[in-house]
């Protein structure tokens, strides 16, 4: 840059959030297990490998959006809680539920499925953004609610 030269770069990270709007709810309350398990098929194609998704919520737990944290390997994705609760505070979300899916068609939460649960959990409650559940999902149909498998990941 020559002397004198103001110019400034400025690096913009990019958010991909799908954004539901009011009016436009894909589904209504999520209610259940299941219904995440068949929102995420849908919004989930490539299954090959793990991905991570949060479904941010309203006060009366209806979908505003829809983010994939991470998109890993066939078994394993890296999940941060900042990736997680920054979008839900910038959409006023009061709820979050995290789901992944488990590409070798075992959703049996593992243990590190069970320490990140309790890592957003712990976030959600400082910033006072309920995660409701921690769901795993896979494309055959078996979904497992972590909240119903160790409510004391929530608590």
């Amino acid at each position: 840059m020559a002397s004198g030269d103001h110019s400034e770069v400025h690096i913009i990270r990019e958010v991909a959030i799908r954004y539901v709007g009011r009016g436009k709810r894909v589904i209504g309350a999520i209610r259940a297990p299941g219904d995440v398990a068949e929102f995420m098929r849908r919004a989930v194609t490539d299954d090959a490998r793990e991905h991570f998704t949060a479904i941010y919520l309203d006060g009366r737990h209806r979908p505003i959006a829809l983010q994939i944290v991470s998109v890993g390997t066939a078994t394993a994705a890296l999940v941060h809680p900042r990736e997680v609760f920054q979008p839900a505070v910038l959409l006023g979300a009061c709820a979050v539920i995290v789901a992944h899916n488990h590409p070798s068609g075992d959703p049996s939460p593992s243990r590190e499925d069970r320490e990140v649960t309790k890592r957003l959990a712990e976030a959600g409650k400082l910033l006072g953004i309920a995660l409701l559940d921690s769901i795993v999902w896979t494309r055959e149909g078996s979904v497992a609610s972590l909240r119903e498998l160790s409510p004391e990941l929530f608590s």
